[in-house]
Protein backbone atom coordinates (compact mmCIF):
# COMPACT_ATOMS: atom_id res chain seq x y z
CA UNK A 1 0.00 0.00 0.00
CA UNK A 2 1.25 3.52 -0.70
CA UNK A 3 2.02 5.77 2.24
CA UNK A 4 -0.92 8.07 2.93
CA UNK A 5 -0.70 10.90 5.45
CA UNK A 6 -3.51 13.19 6.59
CA UNK A 7 -1.71 16.52 6.88
CA UNK A 8 -4.90 18.53 7.26
CA UNK A 9 -8.46 17.36 7.81
CA UNK A 10 -9.61 15.83 4.49
CA UNK A 11 -6.29 16.70 2.79
CA UNK A 12 -4.01 13.73 2.24
CA UNK A 13 -0.55 13.21 0.83
CA UNK A 14 -0.03 9.88 -0.89
CA UNK A 15 3.42 8.78 -1.99
CA UNK A 16 5.37 5.74 -3.00
CA UNK A 17 7.64 5.07 -0.03
CA UNK A 18 11.21 4.80 -1.38
CA UNK A 19 12.08 2.42 1.47
CA UNK A 20 9.40 -0.05 0.29
CA UNK A 21 8.36 0.98 -3.27
CA UNK A 22 5.26 -0.45 -4.93
CA UNK A 23 4.69 -1.10 -8.60
CA UNK A 24 2.59 1.45 -10.47
CA UNK A 25 -0.28 -1.03 -10.71
CA UNK A 26 -0.26 -1.89 -6.97
CA UNK A 27 0.10 1.77 -6.08
CA UNK A 28 -2.87 2.79 -8.24
CA UNK A 29 -5.09 -0.04 -6.99
CA UNK A 30 -4.42 0.89 -3.35
CA UNK A 31 -4.89 4.57 -4.09
CA UNK A 32 -8.21 3.90 -5.84
CA UNK A 33 -9.43 1.88 -2.84
CA UNK A 34 -8.43 4.70 -0.50
CA UNK A 35 -10.09 7.41 -2.59
CA UNK A 36 -13.29 5.37 -2.97
CA UNK A 37 -13.46 4.57 0.75
CA UNK A 38 -12.77 8.18 1.80
CA UNK A 39 -14.94 9.73 -0.93
CA UNK A 40 -12.02 11.80 -2.22
CA UNK A 41 -13.23 14.32 -4.78
CA UNK A 42 -9.97 15.96 -5.88
CA UNK A 43 -6.77 14.24 -6.88
CA UNK A 44 -3.65 16.29 -7.65
CA UNK A 45 -0.96 14.31 -9.47
CA UNK A 46 2.47 15.83 -8.86
CA UNK A 47 4.10 13.65 -11.52
CA UNK A 48 2.01 15.41 -14.19
CA UNK A 49 3.19 18.91 -13.22
CA UNK A 50 6.88 18.39 -12.67
CA UNK A 51 8.49 17.02 -15.81
CA UNK A 52 10.71 20.14 -15.98
CA UNK A 53 12.31 19.58 -12.55
CA UNK A 54 15.97 18.60 -12.54
CA UNK A 55 16.60 18.89 -16.27
CA UNK A 56 19.20 21.59 -15.61
CA UNK A 57 21.50 18.96 -14.06
CA UNK A 58 22.35 17.74 -17.57
CA UNK A 59 23.97 21.00 -18.70
CA UNK A 60 27.16 23.00 -18.18
CA UNK A 61 27.25 25.73 -15.55
CA UNK A 62 26.17 28.78 -17.59
CA UNK A 63 23.20 27.00 -19.10
CA UNK A 64 22.51 25.14 -15.86
CA UNK A 65 22.20 28.33 -13.81
CA UNK A 66 19.70 29.88 -16.22
CA UNK A 67 17.68 26.65 -16.38
CA UNK A 68 17.67 26.36 -12.57
CA UNK A 69 16.34 29.89 -12.33
CA UNK A 70 13.49 28.92 -14.66
CA UNK A 71 12.88 25.69 -12.73
CA UNK A 72 12.66 27.62 -9.45
CA UNK A 73 10.23 30.13 -10.96
CA UNK A 74 8.01 27.35 -12.32
CA UNK A 75 8.17 25.43 -9.05
CA UNK A 76 7.20 28.48 -7.01
CA UNK A 77 4.25 29.09 -9.33
CA UNK A 78 3.13 25.47 -8.99
CA UNK A 79 3.52 25.60 -5.20
CA UNK A 80 1.38 28.73 -5.04
CA UNK A 81 -1.36 27.20 -7.19
CA UNK A 82 -1.42 23.93 -5.28
CA UNK A 83 -1.40 25.75 -1.93
CA UNK A 84 -4.47 27.67 -3.07
CA UNK A 85 -6.10 24.36 -4.02
CA UNK A 86 -5.20 22.85 -0.63
CA UNK A 87 -6.57 25.87 1.23
CA UNK A 88 -9.81 25.74 -0.76
CA UNK A 89 -10.17 22.00 -0.17
CA UNK A 90 -9.61 22.48 3.54
CA UNK A 91 -12.00 25.44 3.87
CA UNK A 92 -14.76 23.78 1.84
CA UNK A 93 -14.19 20.36 3.45
CA UNK A 94 -13.68 18.65 0.07
CA UNK A 95 -11.55 15.50 0.45
CA UNK A 96 -8.38 15.92 -1.61
CA UNK A 97 -5.33 13.75 -2.16
CA UNK A 98 -1.95 14.91 -3.48
CA UNK A 99 -0.18 12.02 -5.20
CA UNK A 100 3.56 11.47 -5.76
CA UNK A 101 4.62 8.22 -7.38
CA UNK A 102 7.93 9.08 -9.02
CA UNK A 103 10.91 9.38 -6.66
CA UNK A 104 11.83 12.72 -8.28
CA UNK A 105 8.44 14.23 -7.42
CA UNK A 106 8.51 12.87 -3.89
CA UNK A 107 11.01 15.53 -2.81
CA UNK A 108 8.81 18.15 -4.46
CA UNK A 109 5.85 16.85 -2.46
CA UNK A 110 7.82 17.21 0.75
CA UNK A 111 8.86 20.67 -0.39
CA UNK A 112 5.22 21.58 -1.02
CA UNK A 113 4.37 20.90 2.60
CA UNK A 114 7.39 22.92 3.75
CA UNK A 115 6.19 25.80 1.61
CA UNK A 116 2.52 25.40 2.58
CA UNK A 117 3.05 25.41 6.35
CA UNK A 118 5.61 28.21 6.07
CA UNK A 119 3.22 30.40 4.08
CA UNK A 120 -0.07 29.59 5.78
CA UNK A 121 1.03 29.05 9.39
CA UNK A 122 4.14 31.22 9.41
CA UNK A 123 6.31 28.32 10.61
CA UNK A 124 10.01 28.47 9.82
CA UNK A 125 11.31 25.90 7.36
CA UNK A 126 13.28 24.26 10.18
CA UNK A 127 10.16 23.86 12.32
CA UNK A 128 8.18 22.44 9.42
CA UNK A 129 10.97 19.94 8.76
CA UNK A 130 10.87 18.85 12.40
CA UNK A 131 7.09 18.49 12.26
CA UNK A 132 7.21 16.53 9.01
CA UNK A 133 9.90 14.22 10.41
CA UNK A 134 7.33 13.07 12.98
CA UNK A 135 4.76 12.17 10.32
CA UNK A 136 6.69 11.02 7.27
CA UNK A 137 7.22 7.31 6.75
CA UNK A 138 10.32 6.21 4.86
CA UNK A 139 13.61 7.81 4.06
CA UNK A 140 12.70 11.03 2.26
CA UNK A 141 15.35 13.51 1.33
CA UNK A 142 15.79 16.69 -0.62
CA UNK A 143 18.22 17.27 -3.44
CA UNK A 144 20.76 20.07 -3.30
CA UNK A 145 18.72 21.89 -5.91
CA UNK A 146 15.56 21.87 -3.76
CA UNK A 147 17.55 22.88 -0.68
CA UNK A 148 18.95 25.81 -2.70
CA UNK A 149 15.40 26.73 -3.75
CA UNK A 150 14.35 26.98 -0.10
CA UNK A 151 17.49 28.87 0.89
CA UNK A 152 16.68 31.45 -1.79
CA UNK A 153 13.05 31.68 -0.62
CA UNK A 154 14.19 32.14 2.96
CA UNK A 155 16.76 34.77 1.96
CA UNK A 156 14.12 36.67 -0.05
CA UNK A 157 11.67 36.52 2.86
CA UNK A 158 14.32 37.81 5.27
CA UNK A 159 15.30 40.60 2.87
CA UNK A 160 11.66 41.63 2.47
CA UNK A 161 11.14 41.56 6.26
CA UNK A 162 14.23 43.73 6.78
CA UNK A 163 13.09 46.15 4.09
CA UNK A 164 9.66 46.45 5.73
CA UNK A 165 11.24 46.99 9.15
CA UNK A 166 13.51 49.74 7.77
CA UNK A 167 10.61 51.55 6.08
CA UNK A 168 8.49 51.30 9.24
CA UNK A 169 11.24 52.72 11.48
CA UNK A 170 11.95 55.55 9.04
CA UNK A 171 8.31 56.59 8.81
Amino acid sequence: MPTILALLPNVYWCYNNPSAPKSVQDFNISLRKFTDYNNVKNRIEFDDYLEFWGKSNNYINEIKLQMQKEEYTKLLSIYRKICTMITNAYQTNVPTVLVCYDKKTLEIGLGLWLYFFNQTAGLSFDNVLKMMALKVVGNLGMSDSLKRFFMLLNANANANANANTNTNTNA
